[in-house]
């Protein structure tokens, strides 16, 4: 099985973004959205090229989630920079009246410039198809720690054979371990602390305001609280995959043991302490991994004695967890 590596990718992309770039008119700038959008598709989301020339950008792509539905066979979760960039050519207005045909695009003029785009960027051409992008985005996965199963999954490859390997993980397990390396892809491009990914496992309204109970991949469970206008606009649901983030000035760090009023308290460990005279920034690590940041003054630093390796409590309000789909 033919694939790229991970440099020979970048190489790809770069040569893309160019090529879009070096457009010189309007029709030529559309057509090269189109076949930059089904790029995007295969390369990220591992579709097959059949399967990418027939979706319907205003129905199959959920912005809100990341999420690329396949009709009838699979939903594919795909890194949120991709998503946006996907985004911004939906919103282009040179392909504003396509109205869901985005996509439908001749396979073989596919194909065509595909390998000319490869060309372009010192790739051998045969190796810039759509099947070979396919299964360079199934080795990337693989590299990254997701079980080959899993990967299959995603991919929706289902040979008998595969199907045997793939019968130990029910569609929540998978799409946990997926967005667990998802999280770490977008982690990868933010300075981002202070994140918790997972699912929404209750939702309480209460009046004009909301609780949203969070249950992260760790295990750890997130309470939040939000208005009922918010949630609605943010369409959060049970079941959903989400992003809960909290800044460094809404965390305490307290001893172990120190009863809060706070809705979260995890249990933690002190990694590092840097101070001014008024200030100082805690980095600390959860029992589960996560890693956090508190903004502190000098003074509360110096009172509690906030030291290197303490155990530690890491608390934060409901009200300060800003929630978005993952």
């Amino acid at each position: 099985m033919k694939y790229l590596s991970a440099e020979t990718l970048s190489q790809l992309d770069a040569a893309w973004n160019t090529w879009v770039g070096q457009a010189r008119t309007r029709k030529q700038k559309c057509i090269r959205l189109r076949l930059h959008f089904i790029y995007l598709l295969i390369r990220h989301g591992g579709l097959r090229l059949g399967e990418a020339i027939e979706l319907d950008e205003k129905r199959d792509l959920v912005f809100s989630t990341s999420t690329i539905r396949v009709q009838g066979e699979r939903d594919i979760q795909v890194p949120e920079q991709v998503m946006a960039a996907l985004l911004r050519i939906v919103e282009d207005p040179v392909v504003n009246g396509l109205k869901g045909g985005l996509t439908h695009v001749d396979p073989g003029y596919v194909r065509k410039n595909f390998y000319m785009v490869a060309e372009n960027a010192g790739v051998d051409r045969s190796m810039g198809g759509p099947r070979v992008l396919r299964h360079s985005r199934g080795a990337e996965l693989l590299n990254h720690g997701i079980p080959v199963s899993i990967v299959q999954k995603f991919l929706g490859l289902q040979s008998p054979v595969q199907a045997v390997q793939l019968k130990d993980f029910q569609d929540g397990e998978a799409r946990q371990i997926l967005h667990a390396h998802l999280r770490r892809e977008t982690l990868r491009h933010t300075s981002a602390r202070n994140a918790f990914a997972g699912t929404i496992t209750s939702i309480a309204e209460n009046g004009t305001m909301a609780e949203v109970v969070l249950a992260s991949l760790s295990g750890l469970e997130v309470r939040a609280t939000i208005s009922v206008e918010s949630m609605q606009s943010l369409g959060l649901h049970e079941g959903q995959t989400v992003m809960a983030t909290v800044k460094a000035p809404w965390v305490v760090v307290s001893r172990p043991g120190t009863e809060t009023s706070c809705a979260n308290n995890f249990p933690g460990r002190v990694l590092f302490v840097r101070e001014d005279s008024l200030m100082a920034s805690v980095r600390l690590r959860l029992d589960d991994g996560t890693g956090m940041a508190a903004l502190m003054t000098a003074e509360a630093v110096r009172r509690l004695d906030v030291q290197v390796d303490m155990p530690c409590t890491v608390s934060f309000a409901a009200m300060a967890v800003v929630l978005n789909p993952a």
